[in-house]
């Protein structure tokens, strides 16, 4: 299958396998600076004389929009980065490496109308700004919409790690809190380290991983487990899907 990656909180992980839903963050709330902080610059046609201000217009267009950012499987000048074996994507997103990286099946994603996905594309540098040339609020929603793509998908190289494919939806309001269903998709939880487990204990006594397990029987619990030669992906803890190495097994 195609594989989408989405690393979160174990406490996160276990709220998304019980729901079936994936919760879609804020626009004005994220960790890149330029999305978060994004200036937006309306052009008003007035008495034939073409004026830029600051867009509160278009500013508020873009706060209704909503979106949910997974990993995936990338190539990268003849290497291939599996979405699971991201080392900053643990340390960063899922708890030092103590959350769960969730595995979905992007074949059977259900976006809801006006849904929009796309990859992320990295370049070395992205405008502060956003232009939108039209002073009506039909106007400026059309336009945002046209120009999504440049808006919403485009990063700098520095996040080039994420290997980000992304979902984006507009709210009704600003303030709306929107659900993605994931309950058909998701196919895998993968769990790194375990707060309970210290030293050289089995993980055998993962309570993470009952825990996970037992939310739904459907979700194969896997573990990503390092030793001398480095990382590999266990199935039941004991069977080797997958070493760094030498691929799948």
């Amino acid at each position: 299958m195609s594989r989408l990656y989405h690393f979160t909180s174990f406490n996160a992980a276990c709220k998304i396998i019980r729901s079936g839903k994936l919760r879609f963050s804020k626009s004005y709330k994220l960790n890149d600076l330029i999305e978060s902080n994004r200036i937006v610059f309306e052009h008003v046609l007035s008495e034939e004389v073409l004026e830029e201000r600051n867009g509160k217009l278009a500013e508020a267009e873009l706060h209704r929009y909503q979106q949910i950012s997974f990993s995936q499987d990338r190539e990268y000048e003849g290497r291939y980065f599996l979405g699971f074996d991201l080392h900053t994507m643990w340390g960063l997103y899922a708890d030092k490496g103590y959350g769960v990286c969730l595995v979905f099946d992007k074949d059977k994603l259900t976006l809801s109308p006006g849904d929009y996905a796309n990859d992320v594309k990295y370049y070395p540098i992205i405008p502060q700004y956003a232009d939108i040339n039209n002073k009506s609020v039909n106007g400026i929603k059309a336009e945002v919409w046209r120009k999504k793509d440049d808006i919403f998908f485009c990063k700098r190289k520095e996040w080039e790690y994420e290997q980000e494919y992304r979902i984006i939806r507009r709210a009704r309001l600003k303030n709306d809190i929107e659900f993605l269903d994931v309950s058909e998709s998701l196919s895998f939880a993968i769990i790194c380290k375990d707060q309970n487990i210290s030293g050289f204990q089995s993980m055998f006594n993962s309570e993470y991983y009952w825990e996970l397990r037992n939310l739904n029987k459907r979700v194969p619990v896997l573990t990503y487990e390092n030793d001398l030669d480095g990382y590999t992906l266990f199935e039941k803890f004991m069977v080797p899907i997958w070493a760094e190495q030498c691929g799948y097994l």
